[in-house]
């Protein structure tokens, strides 16, 4: 039988879960997470620092740019519209967060994997 999810993996899974929900949300807050997983500020810091080595601000950028390197792979999208779908409102701000972490700009990124900037759909499907 499947073993039991332990605190800490119940608490990263509903965690994540909220995130895949609000991923497209620029205006999540630090106090939305905080209040959706029921625990005062510091306990909600201090857990999420001890399983992730990162803050809550840093843990919610870091998801968001590791979901945009997904929609970069699948190649369907533009810089501009994954920025939006991973709930970022500024581009540049995306690509210098995305180099933060991937330590290439997104462009670079999808250049070295080989996909193309345009993405793989025919141009009568683009126009939806």
């Amino acid at each position: 039988h499947k073993q039991e999810k332990t605190p800490d993996e119940l608490f990263l899974a509903r965690l994540m879960a909220y995130m895949d929900e609000q991923m497209d949300n620029n205006a999540l807050t630090v106090e939305d997470m905080v209040d959706y997983m029921n625990l005062g500020r510091t306990v909600f810091f201090n857990r999420l620092k001890s399983l992730t080595g990162l803050s809550p601000v840093e843990f919610i950028r870091e998801v968001r740019i590791k979901r945009s390197v997904q929609l970069l792979e699948m190649n369907s999208y533009n810089v501009t519209e994954i920025t939006y779908m991973v709930g970022m409102s500024d581009s540049r701000y995306f690509s210098k967060c995305f180099k933060q972490v991937m330590g290439v700009t997104p462009s670079d990124y999808r250049r070295q994997k080989g996909l193309s900037a345009s993405g793989n759909l025919r141009s009568d499907e683009s126009e939806k």
